[in-house]
């Protein structure tokens, strides 16, 4: 038989199209086993998927300082959210990441400068650490507030507290 006829027989079944699939209940399973959803439909829950017990997670990782680096990979990896909530608590924390990596390589630019040149340099740099430490610690706590209210962050697009 040609390959026609077999493509032609792959599309009929299903197997060829990417809407078309089984309409098996055993194959319905497999997908919803396999999308992350139980029988009933819903989401699972946890603290390694998208919901506020993840988001809970990132700002209490960003508030670590050092582990700011894993709250990033979580909130790019769930950003696409379909609830406007979570996409402003992930975007929320992206902002707050940055601030904190931004206010962290000025001030440390401006310390390495400032051996060289002058202590007045060293002094802003450890002051504006200082302030960038103390402004993501701000939006952190802001942040688990509004998680833990269920609400979504006020001025979430703002890089400032």
């Amino acid at each position: 038989m040609s390959d026609c006829f077999h493509l032609r027989i792959r599309n009929y079944a299903g197997l060829g199209m990417a809407g078309l699939g089984s309409r098996h209940p055993a194959d319905k399973m497999r997908r919803l086993a396999g999308s992350g959803q139980g029988p009933s439909g819903r989401q699972r829950r946890g603290m390694f998927s998208p919901g506020f017990g993840n988001v809970f997670l990132c700002y209490l990782l960003v508030c670590s300082l050092v582990l700011a680096p894993v709250a990033l990979i979580f909130s790019i990896r769930f950003a696409d959210s379909t609830e406007q909530r979570l996409f402003a608590h992930y975007f929320f924390i992206r902002t707050t990441i940055a601030v904190f990596v931004i206010g962290t390589c000025v001030s440390c630019l401006l310390i390495l400068i400032g051996a060289d040149l002058s202590s007045s340099l060293i002094l802003a740099g450890l002051a504006l650490l200082t302030i960038t430490s103390a402004l993501t610690l701000v939006r952190c706590f802001r942040g688990i507030f509004s998680a833990l209210r269920g609400n979504s962050p006020r001025f979430y697009r703002s890089y400032l507290a």
